[in-house]
């Protein structure tokens, strides 16, 4: 959206529409300049809409209000008519303008100060982020904060986006009354520092389930696509459609998050450190993006990092934080004559935005000299008429609540949340797209699970091949009980390990959407469920296959698949074994610590290292914890039974065991316990899942996002 500045004057803007669009006259001031040549695409205003001539966007419609530019096929404008038919189109958006302000922010955290053994009893102590921090944001103002490395910036910005965990006190307002998170999260975008997306999914695939769990479901599918590609066509993503997360360069990146936040078009933005990672050129094109969405009546707060001069000029206003203080909130024109009254005038030669962080920034060596100054900086500012008439205006808005056009702007703003207030997503739509996700993420990671499945018919293939000359005789019984037991144990460790990763991997992106109210989070753990559950069902029948057939066990065809059974029930078990451990610890490392002893405790309760009848019977209780002895049991019932007759020694001395059944009572076992074996199973799986979930449930709800 393009405006004038006040001392330019008219100029004739001729636009011919064809494969090229001429320009005659000064473009405005700070806006990037047009190209010459658009070969992507071409627009053509028809009636109330724009149709897009392009190869990606073929019979898309866009909305008048959506447009950055708005001029009429043939037409010749002044550029002062150019901005009265903008003024004209964006009260017809329905979206009214906004006033966001806080007053006296302060937030105290609390940080570990002690290490301990697995952090389960750390010290904490208080540290104060932010102190009394206040400022006003309006629609069509792009706002920058700024600061040294921990002066409070993203935290300031997660305070008044309503999206911290942390304990804050003050007040946030929107257009002079309190607003409430709900709220805020409907009419507010946030757009995080990391770029957390899953890699495998392509643009429009990211934008589309987005769009599933953030748009009225009762758009239609139509508008959605044609919403998605609009959105696209502003961001200059167009040609990479199709082109996966991973294989983004870091500005498409960053445009790509910002394309997320505005499918909901919130008349609110919050963006933390847009331009950390980029090159000038990326950076500039993302502020470039932010400032023309400003011209559109939105309100974008930024945190940024010493940004390069020709940025800082884009910016409308500054708000400047030292130690968690307000040290400048104003203009961006007006900060340098502030500065120089208080002796600190910034050189000519020398970028401002730097000037200011390092005046603000404590230095190593001069610790006390620097936050003295930083005090008298934020000090001085309160007592300045800048400070007093931020006051001032806070007030106002705090007291203009009887006032005729705060009613009409309460009204109007009531109407446009109800506008957006649409019907909560279900559920099971939630459960429907996350579970879409998931599987969309496992089917293009092929290669890692085919080469995951490679090795595991390779250990198959190790454990089957020094039993293969194995006789059913009185020495084969316990080559057939040890194979057995290494069936069972490399199907356990192999499918707990390999869902420890699930959560800690995902966890920072997870608290984000949660946090945002993109869904809760039982549908997500839901889904996981229903993802991990086919691999636990099927990989484990080619791998029982093989060493089956391989060592010849006994039963023929249906001895195969009373031998799948409690091999496909322990993969399973063990599945929601690793998701609980996982989901219970931040870090692969300590779940794994945690498990070692856990494992090697049921491990000698599993049947094979002590004979379970001479358990005392204060310690008999452990096997019914143990995975390891339901499946030992009910793979050694499968087996055994089977075997009518075993073969007596011609050794005199060497005790004789005749048939399976007395193999099972010489290692504890009984044929009556196979329902509880199963059933056992199943319960170390539903209880696996109740805890795993309650531990992350805890985690999305404490751990902080941002």
């Amino acid at each position: 959206m393009f405006r004038s500045r006040p001392d330019h004057n008219p100029q004739p803007l001729s636009f011919t529409w064809s494969e090229e669009i001429h320009l005659a006259g000064e473009l405005p001031h700070k806006m990037p300049p047009l190209k010459l040549k658009m070969p992507d695409h071409a627009y053509c205003v028809i009636g109330s809409e724009m149709e897009m001539e392009d190869p990606f966007l073929s019979g898309v419609s866009l909305p008048a209000d959506r447009l950055p530019l708005l001029v009429h096929q043939g037409e010749e404008v002044l550029e002062t008519q150019l901005n009265s038919e903008i003024d004209k189109v964006l009260p017809a958006s329905g979206i009214p303008k906004f006033t966001l302000s806080w007053k006296n922010i302060s937030v105290r955290v609390k940080k570990k100060r002690k290490e301990t053994f697995l952090n389960l009893f750390p010290k904490y102590e208080d540290t104060e982020i932010l102190n009394n921090v206040s400022g006003v944001v309006h629609s069509g103002s792009l706002v920058a904060i700024m600061g040294a490395s921990g002066a409070g910036k993203t935290t300031l910005l997660a305070t008044i986006s309503q999206r911290i965990k942390a304990h804050s006190t003050g007040e946030i307002l929107l257009n002079g009354q309190n607003v409430s998170k709900e709220v805020m999260r409907q009419i507010s975008g946030f757009v995080p520092q990391q770029d957390l997306h899953v890699e495998t999914l392509t643009v429009e695939e990211t934008l589309s389930f987005m769009s599933r769990l953030k748009i009225n479901p009762a758009m239609t599918e139509t508008d959605r696509k044609r919403w998605i590609r609009s959105l696209l066509a502003e961001l200059g993503l167009n040609k990479c459609i199709n082109t996966r997360i991973s294989a983004l360069s870091g500005g498409e990146r960053k445009r790509m998050s910002l394309a997320v936040q505005l499918l909901t078009d919130p008349p609110i933005l919050f963006c933390d450190e847009p331009t950390t990672g980029l090159d000038s050129y990326s950076a500039g094109a993302v502020v470039e993006k932010l400032r023309q969405l400003t011209s559109m009546g939105k309100a974008i707060i930024c945190t940024i990092h010493q940004p390069a001069s020709g940025l800082f000029d884009l910016f409308h206003r500054v708000l400047l934080l030292a130690g968690g203080r307000l040290a400048y909130f104003g203009d961006v024109a007006d900060a340098p004559n502030y500065f120089k009254s208080l002796g600190l005038e910034c050189p000519s030669t020398y970028n401002p935005a730097e000037f200011y962080v390092q005046q603000l920034a404590v230095t190593p060596g001069r610790e006390e000299a620097c936050l003295r100054h930083i005090e008298i900086l934020c000090d001085r500012f309160a007592l300045s008429s800048l400070g007093m008439s931020l006051q001032e205006e806070l007030s106002s808005l705090s007291h203009s609540a009887n006032n005729e056009g705060y009613t009409n702007s309460c009204i109007s703003g009531n109407s446009y949340l109800k506008s957006i207030n649409h019907p909560k997503i279900p559920c099971y739509t939630q459960l429907y797209w996350l579970t879409w996700r998931s599987l969309i993420d496992e089917k293009r990671q092929w290669t890692t699970h085919a080469i995951r499945l490679g090795l595991f018919m390779f250990v198959s293939m190790v454990l089957a091949f020094p039993f293969m000359e194995m006789k059913t005789d009185q020495r084969g019984i316990q080559s057939r009980q040890g194979l057995l037991y290494l069936v069972v144990t490399e199907t356990i460790f192999t499918y707990a390990y390999a869902v420890m990763h699930t959560f800690p991997g995902q966890m920072p992106m997870l608290l984000r959407e949660i946090g945002d109210g993109l869904y809760p989070p039982g549908p997500f753990y839901a889904s996981k469920m229903l993802t991990l559950l086919p691999k636990s069902l099927f990989e484990p029948i080619p791998y029982a296959f093989l060493i089956f057939y391989v060592v010849g066990l006994t039963g023929g065809f249906f001895g195969f698949l009373f031998f799948c059974i409690p091999v496909i029930f322990c993969a399973t078990s063990s599945t929601a074994y690793g998701a609980m451990l996982s989901a219970s610890f931040e870090s692969i490392s300590t779940s794994s610590l945690v498990s070692v002893p856990v494992d090697l405790i049921c491990i000698a309760f599993s049947g094979i290292y002590i004979q379970l009848s001479t358990v005392p019977s204060y310690l008999n209780w452990i096997k019914y914890i143990s995975q390891f002895y339901y499946a030992n049991e009910a793979i050694s019932i499968f087996q055994w039974r089977l075997v009518d007759n075993i073969q007596c020694s011609d050794n005199p001395d060497m005790p004789c065991i005749r048939n399976g059944d007395e193999v099972l009572e010489n290692y504890g076992f009984s044929e009556e316990n196979l329902p509880i074996d199963i059933l056992g199973l199943v319960l170390i799986y539903i209880i696996s899942h109740i805890v795993g979930f309650t531990c992350f449930y805890r985690r999305s709800k404490n751990q902080a996002a941002y």
